[in-house]
């Protein structure tokens, strides 16, 4: 547990670089354009010069990593494909057939793919194999991870991650793959938003009617078997969550501790967003959120976040899909202020301040 106490400390220290969130703003206001112009873009240049300390931080490098693992309480019927269809894609994730590895080839991406916990006996090339064991356990019949588990796939997610910084990343999008999954996430979520199941358990992979009521049905057994609290957050994501949720919480807590801006994208990928805040608080200001996602309850999310999406696409893929196009837009807004002319150095007359309606800014 030394790495992810090292992390949680490094995070409480990591605040925000207001001031040149500030400088962002007025440099902004400089370049050959009307104050104001490009709107939400300048928006995240504030913020990213606020993550990084940066206040023209060009982003060329971009990351995707996607983490997999199996979930006990598949065996349930929870969702509508089987169990196998986790080792599936993870093998088409790096095949490049699988609508993450398009999008992320799309937007000129990095992808890496790993096995935090797939079940049975799964070796394909390409994939980074970091099993914690194979599946969790089945939640309703007690913990689906041990602490020392949910420990060790947290750091994977750290150690992965710390690898594609090292190896220069500039912005990191993770993705999340576990038949499963969703049950697990909205019993997370139940416990971290003070939710009832009813209230935040979805159709996933469009589950009909006797299968949703299954899914809430499991939710409520597993909290009330494991008694989780969000007072105590990696005890109830050890009870409750997934090895790729729990690596993927690591992945948040990585580019917070080494200032690297995150992006979240949905459902799934929001619930270990949430988990990394409760567990290391700060770890939100580094992130940004991609979309809002077509699942009901992912806006519950996102308000317990304190974040905005950029966009509304009516994407419920998880994979990383949505971060992945948000990571272009910010790109975009990165390049805008790293690379757009000011008034002085273009040669281009300011505005006429008398006649420039005043700013409120």
């Amino acid at each position: 547990m030394i790495k992810l106490q090292e992390v949680q400390e490094k995070i409480k220290n990591n605040h925000l670089f207001i001031e040149k969130g500030k400088e962002a703003k007025e440099y902004q206001n400089s370049l050959i354009k009307p104050r104001g112009s490009l709107g939400v873009l300048e928006d995240i240049t504030i913020r990213l010069a606020e993550m990084t300390g940066q206040v023209k931080y060009n982003i060329f490098n971009k990351d995707v990593i996607i983490l997999c693992a199996d979930h006990g309480i598949a065996n349930h019927g929870i969702s509508a494909y089987p169990k196998d269809v986790t080792k599936h894609m993870a093998r088409n994730y790096i095949g490049g057939g699988a609508g993450g590895s398009v999008i992320a080839r799309a937007n000129e991406c990095r992808l890496t793919v790993v096995d935090v916990g797939i079940e049975g006996e799964f070796e394909y090339p390409g994939i980074i194999k970091r099993r914690v064991r194979e599946g969790t356990r089945d939640f309703t019949q007690g913990p689906a991870m041990t602490i020392e588990e949910a420990v060790r796939a947290i750091e994977i997610g750290i150690e992965e991650t710390e690898k594609l910084i090292k190896d220069g990343s500039q912005i990191i999008a993770p993705g999340e793959m576990g038949i499963g999954n969703t049950t697990a996430s909205s019993a997370l979520l139940a416990v971290f938003g003070d939710y009832s199941p009813e209230q935040v358990v979805g159709r996933g992979t469009l589950v009909n009617d006797e299968t949703l009521k299954r899914k809430i049905d499991i939710v409520a057994k597993g909290i009330e078997v494991n008694k989780p609290s969000k007072a105590e957050p990696l005890d109830a994501l050890a009870k409750l969550g997934g090895f790729e949720i729990a690596a993927t919480v690591g992945v948040y807590l990585a580019c917070a501790a080494n200032r690297i801006p995150v992006v979240v994208d949905g459902c799934i990928a929001s619930i270990a967003a949430l988990a990394a805040m409760h567990i290391a608080p700060g770890t939100e200001r580094f992130m940004f959120a991609s979309h809002k996602s077509a699942e009901g309850a992912h806006y519950r999310i996102l308000e317990l976040l304190g974040l905005k999406p950029l966009f509304d696409f009516n994407m419920r893929l998880g994979e990383a899909s949505g971060a992945i196009i948000a990571m272009k837009i910010i790109q975009t807004a990165s390049k805008v202020i790293s690379e757009m002319d000011t008034f002085s150095s273009g040669g281009v007359a300011v505005a006429d301040k008398k006649l420039e309606l005043e700013s409120k800014e």
